[in-house]
């Protein structure tokens, strides 16, 4: 379904492949540039949602990171370091409003505080990267139960979950997240860069999120200066597929 969706998003978009593998999509017109990161485990189609409504008026990128979707590489480890030159690849030296789900929302962090200059804004969608204690959560289910734990988690806790799902999860192997855990993921946690995030940030939560729960969304606004928090009633871990409307509905206010 998710491929059906990207499809219809694609038609308006051009791909761009870099030297190194990764791919990424650009289309729309106006002004000023969005730039869509998605969160591990996922790829740039999971904006097919919204990407078409922002392309009415922004210029959008949607990036697939290093070793997701279409990008290179397809085995072995994924440095952080490697996320965050990609999207500096993509981004060049041009200024753009950065919009980071999950762990795109990390990455987009550890960019932003590299590079000040060329964010203008920055939109953080239950962003991962802080210190946090997640012994609760399946990271890798080693059974069925744990398995539909982790995906009420991130869809909420009456989300109905196909048995393909469960499958998918409790079988896939190589599955990118354990590759960017395996490189070292820990040495790039946000809390000491937070202060140097000095352009306006704005969080957007999921009320439901099981991986990062509000309280997690808090700590994180609390400790960026000037950073507003909005939060979304009905949706939990990936409110731009969970709530599109009131997502893009807090996102255009926030940039306009």
């Amino acid at each position: 379904m998710m491929a059906i969706l990207m499809l219809a998003v694609l038609s308006g978009m051009i791909k761009q492949t870099s030297d190194n593998g990764v791919v990424s999509y650009s289309g729309g017109s106006g002004e000023r540039t969005i730039v869509l990161v998605h969160g591990v485990n996922e790829q740039s189609a999971t904006w097919a949602a919204v990407a078409p409504q922002l392309m009415r008026d922004f210029r959008v990128i949607a990036i697939d990171l290093p070793g997701h979707g279409e990008s290179a590489p397809k085995t072995g480890p994924l440095p952080m370091r490697a996320m965050i030159d990609a999207l500096s690849a993509v981004i060049g030296d041009r200024q753009v409003i950065l919009v980071g789900n999950s762990m795109g929302g990390w990455v987009s962090m550890l960019y932003a505080a590299e590079h000040p200059d060329r964010v203008s804004q920055l939109i953080l969608e239950d962003a991962s990267g802080m210190a946090w204690d997640l012994r609760n959560v399946p990271l890798f289910p080693q059974d069925r139960e744990q398995a539909i734990k982790l995906l009420r988690m991130v869809a909420g806790p009456d989300a109905p979950i196909a048995d393909e799902t469960i499958e998918f999860v409790l079988h896939a192997k190589d599955l990118p997240q354990k590759r960017v855990i395996d490189a070292g993921i820990l040495d790039w946690i946000v809390d000491a860069r937070l202060p140097k995030l000095t352009m306006p940030v704005t969080l957007i939560w999921g009320k439901n999120d099981g991986l990062l729960p509000l309280a997690y969304a808090n700590t994180l606004q609390s400790r960026i200066a000037g950073s507003k928090l909005h939060v979304i009633d009905h949706a939990a871990h990936i409110p731009h597929r969970q709530a599109p409307d009131e997502f893009l509905r807090l996102l255009r206010e926030a940039v306009r």
